[in-house]
């Protein structure tokens, strides 16, 4: 497998960098909780389509196999309609997804060691409905 790939519609606004600024600790938390639990659920659909699947990847965590991508790519794209996130803001809203996948084994962490290089793109969009983020980690 060469990459793996989740898509959010929808990111909440208290996980923005301003967000995190204005919004109360709780809220940020919950925000924080739920976008990492759909990225669990979304990455395990993905390894089950490849049919890529390692106990490692499954919890209980074992250190069996280590991460599936040791050395890696992540690359953030947005599309937007109205207003879009600015890239540290994009960054800081989607870092509770990139939690994700470590919790998962793909990658060990999301320090620099780890992640080779870090792309962050957008366009433009005409209608609100086809709003997205997408994460995808690949192979360095």
């Amino acid at each position: 497998m060469e990459s793996i790939s989740i898509e959010f519609h929808k990111v909440h606004p208290a996980l923005s960098k301003n967000g995190r600024r204005r919004s109360h600790w709780r809220t940020q938390r919950a925000a924080t909780e739920e976008m990492r639990e759909t990225a669990n659920v979304l990455i395990l659909e993905q390894l089950q389509l490849h049919q890529v699947l390692c106990p490692s990847w499954l919890p209980p965590h074992c250190n069996k196999c280590g991460p599936m991508f040791p050395r890696a790519t992540v690359t953030i794209h947005q599309d937007w309609s109205n207003n879009p996130l600015d890239h540290d803001g994009l960054a800081v809203s989607v870092a509770p997804a990139l939690d994700a996948f470590i919790d998962r084994g793909i990658i060990k962490d999301d320090s620099p060691r780890f992640i080779e290089s870090y792309k962050l793109t957008s366009s433009k969009v005409p209608h609100q409905h086809m709003n997205r983020v997408q994460i995808t980690i690949s192979n360095a």
